[in-house]
């Protein structure tokens, strides 16, 4: 993923949500090992609903808007 990619939470947590970001900052290789034990960039994501988080690259998906 890239700087500029529509993503979506791969699992949603909440429906009071929209649930689309954007990235806007890829840290390439920041977790050693991911979540299910693979290299991840860390992802800075600006959300729809207002806020920035940092998540794992296995956290998104990216959406396709072809």
């Amino acid at each position: 993923m890239k700087v500029g990619d529509l993503v979506k939470p791969k699992h949603k947590y909440s429906y009071n949500e929209i649930g689309l970001g954007l990235i806007v900052k890829v840290e390439e290789r920041f977790y050693a090992q991911g979540p299910m034990g693979e290299i991840c960039d860390r992802l800075t994501i600006h959300w729809a609903h207002g806020e920035t988080t940092q998540e794992p690259c296995t956290y998104v998906e990216k959406i396709n808007v072809d």
